[in-house]
């Protein structure tokens, strides 16, 4: 199943901290929602990106009262970044897709995911699928020179 929910708990948890979770228990339900609409509407992964991006920006902006910093269960206190939270929703709709099967449909979807910036379907792209030697080392220079190789 996409977007298990033990799995998204643990990305917000890692990036958001527990604080934040308690502050917002439905945010993990409302993210698995979300998830789980990649193929069942005509929402594209680009459109559900900027959602789940919308989603989580305005989450931690409400708990945390517009300061934008949280404290991680270490408890280190930071402030979340619009960078941060776009790589967070990325990652996190990584597991929309992450257990699909190969297909043209897919690939497809991916491929205008990655022209958008998202590196987790660049990497996806990479590692699943078959793609000329130029394109793929491209693709991985990218990924290295913004620090999101695998």
């Amino acid at each position: 199943m996409p977007g298990r929910l033990d799995e998204i708990e643990n990305m917000l948890r890692s990036c958001l901290g527990g604080t934040a979770l308690r502050a917002n228990p439905e945010l993990v339900y409302a993210v698995n929602t979300l998830l789980m609409r990649f193929l069942r509407t005509p929402d594209s992964l680009c459109v559900l990106w900027h959602k789940l991006d919308s989603m989580l920006f305005n989450t931690v902006y409400l708990i945390t009262g517009g300061t934008m910093v949280i404290t991680k269960d270490d408890g280190q206190r930071v402030r979340v970044t619009s960078e941060q939270i776009r790589d967070l929703a990325d990652r996190l709709l990584a597991l929309s897709y992450r257990f699909m099967n190969v297909s043209p449909t897919l690939e497809d979807a991916l491929y205008d995911l990655s022209r958008n910036g998202s590196y987790a379907a660049m990497r996806e792209l990479t590692a699943r699928y078959p793609m000329d030697d130029m394109e793929r080392r491209c693709i991985l220079q990218v990924l290295e020179e913004n620090g999101q190789a695998v």
